[in-house]
């Protein structure tokens, strides 16, 4: 702990981030401002990513919020960045002390869990997705809330397990599995199949009926404790985007043929170095099968069956299908049931040496420590060049901002200009040139909270992936995402629509006008049918001499609320023959007067000639409601997912707010409910037990 201490103090420093963590940053800088606007923390809109999306609707947030609230405790004295990189540097260093305590309330010995510990910050497996500290560090992959999961994964099968064998913690397990579920879904969902499977390994005849009252009363109420996130999850579930764009091995796995030769030659626990944990696994292992001790075959048994399960689709196919939710399933992430099984193994290795040892009389102690310090020493040694490597990168990136003022005047400026998103450039054009060390300007952007168009972290809106197709070069493009800023090279040549703003340096901002936030459209056609299919459509309809006409075709996807389509209707599978064929007309007649951008509204004046559909361009989702002259409005869904109001002629006041279902705060409401009232049972049971003693 103290190296991991002293090696990730870099991570500390206030450098914006360039992975994953500034889209989890981003989440915390705007649940902290909802918490100061009084709003609602558990459900907001998000504008600044992939055209706009209500991320805590669908994304785990109780990392994100931790953060916050750590801030409200302390009153604001630390700003939120360095409460955020302090929370993940905690997390990082004081993992080996949950390894420790979970393996002890699992049985085993304190030598062995001491070892495991000792060695669980040091797993090394070249970004693989898993407990090694790639996936979290600055130059990493950003994976900032399966940081909590990879604590309260452990921490829930350690008092999962004792409940189910001694009936104690029930309270405490209820709390850390529900803090899991709202920290990370899929690991949530592995410790579900590591909860079944020490629900089997202890069922016996004589107590099958109480562990599986145990088990059923833990999960359960886990269940209901936190159903105001999974129960809104699956009910919308059709808004959230299944992006194409996701590597199709994140699916499927590796494989056996892949992921054996990889275990065995020491690249998935020990790469780049002396196989060092790889070792000490197969210790435990061949420890397991010889010796036959009940803990030592548990830990083989838990270690052959995820590393079985993270073969994945690879290698069993449709048998994948048997699991639950297996649409979905990103299997490459099991890769962490196989890192917790092989700290069991670690454990077992270490109970097994401490063993050995014991003829040693007063030596053994000492001599124990030396071993493991001598076993854990190549580890160290790859982890100091990894993490000094990393302090590299972000030194380069921490320079390269403090030499270079006018990135920040730009983005000052930026801030102060009227609304409307900005453009720094894909990583298809020239902004994989705008690099301020290793982060790119876009990084900045999102590090600010200016909305943009720029490539997205996770694409969880339907809209996120038509980031990739905008165009800087067509005017369409940026009338259709309202791109009024863009940031680019100076010495770029630029389109003649766009009208320089200022140049500083390297950079020139420009601006395309006019531009806003809602459109006239027409919406007399409609498109139907199922979401794997919503992608393609939307790109034919971009690229189609339509989009520039604005027109916007209705779209109902199967499971989403059902709106009457009232125009001509035909399925999303035959938009890439159907959108070509229809002819484009004149623009509709119709002018947007004004408008006001706000955190979680937009109102606009317009005057409509005829009847026509007013567009607003954020991503379409039920929880936005209209009101047109004070009066509630019905909005549809319509091309690329945004939000249509159909209207009559005449002039018009358009008040459209995000508001989180009230169902969901009920469901809030009934989960503190039923947490509280496990607290009190708990209570009551110690305390009947105490008077009886």
């Amino acid at each position: 702990m103290l190296f991991t201490a002293i090696a990730l103090l870099p991570e500390l420093r206030r450098v914006p981030n360039l992975n994953d963590d500034a889209f989890h940053f981003l989440l915390v800088q705007e649940a902290a401002g909802a918490l100061t606007r009084g709003g609602n923390i558990f459900d907001f809109w998000s504008p600044v990513l992939e055209l706009g999306f209500p991320q805590f609707l669908y994304y785990q947030h109780l990392p994100h919020l931790f953060v916050v609230f750590l801030d409200r405790l302390m009153l604001g004295r630390v700003d939120l960045i360095t409460s955020f990189n302090g929370v993940r540097y905690v997390l990082l260093v004081g993992f080996p002390i949950t390894v420790y305590w979970s393996l002890r309330k699992l049985g085993f010995s304190q030598q062995g869990s001491t070892l495991a510990a000792a060695m669980a910050p040091l797993f090394s497996g070249n970004f693989n997705y898993g407990f090694e500290y790639d996936s979290y560090i600055w130059r990493g992959l950003g994976m900032y809330t399966q940081l909590w999961a990879m604590h309260l994964s452990l921490a829930s099968l350690a008092l999962l397990a004792n409940y189910l064998d001694h009936g104690k913690s029930r309270l405490l397990a209820i709390t850390t599995l529900s803090a899991l579920i709202l920290s990370h879904l899929v690991y949530a969902y592995m410790t579900a199949i590591s909860a079944l499977f020490f629900l089997l390994w202890g069922l016996r005849p004589a107590n099958a009926r109480v562990r599986i009252l145990r088990f059923a009363v833990l999960w359960g109420t886990s269940a209901l404790v936190t159903a105001y996130f999974w129960l809104p999850f699956l009910t919308s579930r059709v808004y959230l985007s299944a992006s194409p764009y996701l590597q199709q091995w994140k699916y499927d796995s590796f494989g056996a043929a892949v992921i054996v030769p990889k275990l065995v030659t020491g690249a998935l626990f020990d790469h780049a170095r002396v196989p060092v944990i790889t070792g000490l696994v197969a210790v435990g292992l061949v420890t397991a099968l010889l010796s036959r001790s009940r803990q030592a075959l548990l830990a083989a048994a838990f270690f052959a069956l995820w590393l079985g399960l993270y073969f994945g689709r690879a290698t069993w196919g449709s048998l994948t299908d048997l699991l639950p939710l297996h649409d979905g399933l990103i299997m490459h992430r099991f890769v962490g049931g196989v890192a917790i099984a092989a700290l069991m193994l670690l454990a077992v290795t270490g109970t097994r040496l401490w063993q050995l040892m014991s003829r040693l009389g007063p030596w053994q102690m000492p001599l124990f420590a030396l071993l493991t310090v001598a076993i854990m020493y190549p580890a160290l040694l790859e982890r100091h060049r990894f993490y000094t490597l990393n302090n590299v990168f972000l030194s380069r990136t921490a320079s390269a901002l403090a030499a270079d003022p006018d990135a920040k005047e730009i983005i000052n400026s930026l801030q102060r200009l009227p609304p409307g998103r900005a453009f720094a450039g894909l990583r298809t054009d020239w902004g994989k040139e705008m690099k301020l060390g290793d982060l790119a300007f876009s990084d900045l952007l999102t590090m600010h909270e200016i909305p943009a168009v720029s490539p997205p972290y996770q694409s969880l809106s339907l809209n996120s992936d038509l980031l990739w197709d905008f165009d800087y070069r067509s005017r369409n493009d940026y009338e259709l995402f309202n791109v009024r800023y863009v940031v680019a090279p100076s010495k770029e040549s630029m389109p003649g629509f766009l009208e320089a703003l200022e140049r500083r340096g390297k950079y020139a901002l420009y601006e395309a006008r006019p531009s806003s936030y809602f459109s006239i459209g027409r919406s007399d056609v409609a498109l139907f049918g199922r979401q794997s299919e919503f992608l393609p459509a939307a790109r034919n309809w971009l690229r189609s001499r339509i989009s520039a006409a604005h027109d916007f075709p209705q779209v109902r996807l199967d499971g989403a609320i059902s709106v009457p389509l009232d125009v001509p209707s035909y399925p999303l599978s035959v938009a890439a023959h159907l959108l070509p064929t229809l002819a484009p007309r004149s623009l509709p007649e119709g002018t947007v007067i004004d408008e006001t951008v706000g955190p979680q509204f937009h109102t606009a004046n317009v005057v409509l000639e005829k009847a026509a559909t007013v567009v607003l361009k954020v991503s379409f989702h039920p929880n936005w409601r209209a009101t047109v002259n004070g009066m509630e409005t019905a909005t549809r869904m319509v091309m690329p997912s945004y939000v249509g109001i159909a209207l009559p002629p005449g002039r018009h006041n358009i008040v459209v707010v995000y508001r989180s279902d009230s169902r969901r705060l009920l469901l809030l409401c009934f989960g503190a409910a039923i947490l509280t009232l496990a607290a009190v049972a708990a209570v009551y049971e110690k305390w009947l037990s105490r008077r009886t003693i």
